[in-house]
């Protein structure tokens, strides 16, 4: 028996039927507690299923990351540090080894200004455990001594996956580039699972993958001396927003402040600066400059800018002063603090 369907009919029958077979798509956030912060995770328009999917395959990377990256707990990293300090070579994973590849150029690059090569330099200080923090300063010959054997990355040689280093006295802490390298490998899988609007944040540090219901995020700058915004943000597909600052992670020691953040060029924490906000559309490279920036500080400020390409930069010094690239002031929303 012939069916009297028509074929615009049946077409929309079909349209019907695949609608309701579709799996509803729904927005979901997902927090982790690794890296000493909260990564918090959101997924824009996904099925269930696809959710699930990729807040396990997260939650493996961010676990093996988080015991393997970090210098000061069991794992892959603190190895090759034992293996560094015993004048010993030592094989390297390919992806730990891309990552002090990068901290190395960003170093070179810099000029210095960017080294995660002070570890050592972070434990005299005891920055490296704000837990249990110091109660009086560093002996200053202790860190003389140590910043005349010019701990650095550029010491390091490789013979294919192998590592060894020309200087002992090296401690690599990936503390400037770790969550832009995690956020890389975060977008990469979700590109393999097909999830295409999504925003991953490691504790305030951000990428954006597609839209937000259909727009750009918009996210705040923080101020330096509170927790409210200066400034608004839209932040486009496939950019990434670091801070790095002075104000969060510090140390006090008989009333004065000593933020965690290191100059290579004198050993003691940075105090000249506040905060810097970098936006790029790789964040390995917005992370490593934000520090990079953090540490060279308004007198350096525009060469910097230049050596790392970067188009979109805000620096706040101590005194509450900016320095901002031409494309970041286009950018910026600034938010008036009497409203």
């Amino acid at each position: 028996m012939r069916s009297s369907l028509s074929w615009p009919s049946f077409l929309l029958a079909l349209a019907v039927l695949s609608t309701a077979c579709a799996p509803e798509e729904r927005d979901y956030q997902h927090d982790f507690h690794t890296f000493g912060t909260i990564v918090s995770v959101s997924f824009f328009a996904v099925s269930e299923e696809e959710n699930q999917t990729a807040r396990e395959s997260l939650e493996t990377l961010f676990t093996g990351i988080n015991s393997n990256w970090y210098p000061w707990t069991p794992g892959e990293l603190q190895r090759i540090n034992d293996a560094i300090a015993a004048g010993q070579a030592i094989d390297v994973s390919d992806r730990l080894k891309s990552v002090i590849l990068a901290a190395t150029d960003y170093e070179i690059i810099s000029r210095g200004r960017f080294n995660a090569g002070l570890g050592r330099v972070s434990e005299l200080w005891g920055l490296h455990d704000l837990a249990n923090p110091r109660t009086s300063l560093p002996d200053p010959a202790a860190l003389a001594s140590l910043l005349g054997t010019e701990p650095g990355l550029e010491s390091l040689q490789w013979h294919g996956s192998q590592l060894s280093s020309r200087n002992t006295s090296v401690m690599i802490d990936l503390g400037g580039i770790a969550k832009g390298s995690v956020l890389v490998d975060c977008v990469a899988m979700l590109d393999l699972l097909g999830i295409d609007n999504a925003i991953i944040n490691i504790g305030g540090d951000l990428v954006v993958m597609g839209q937000v219901d259909g727009r750009s995020a918009r996210i705040g700058i923080r101020s330096p001396n509170d927790v409210v915004p200066v400034a608004g943000l839209d932040v486009n597909d496939s950019e990434a927003v670091f801070t790095s600052g002075t104000y969060e992670r510090f140390i006090e020691i008989d009333d004065a402040r000593y933020p965690h953040i290191i100059d290579p060029s004198t050993a003691y924490p940075v105090t000249h600066t506040a905060s810097v906000t970098v936006v790029d559309d790789d964040p390995q490279r917005a992370d490593a400059a934000a520090t990079a920036l953090l540490v060279g500080g308004a007198d350096e400020f525009e060469d910097l800018v230049e050596r790392l390409g970067l188009r979109y930069a805000l620096l706040i010094d101590a005194s509450g002063d900016t320095r901002l690239t031409p494309a970041m002031a286009e950018r910026l929303h600034w938010i008036d603090a009497a409203e």
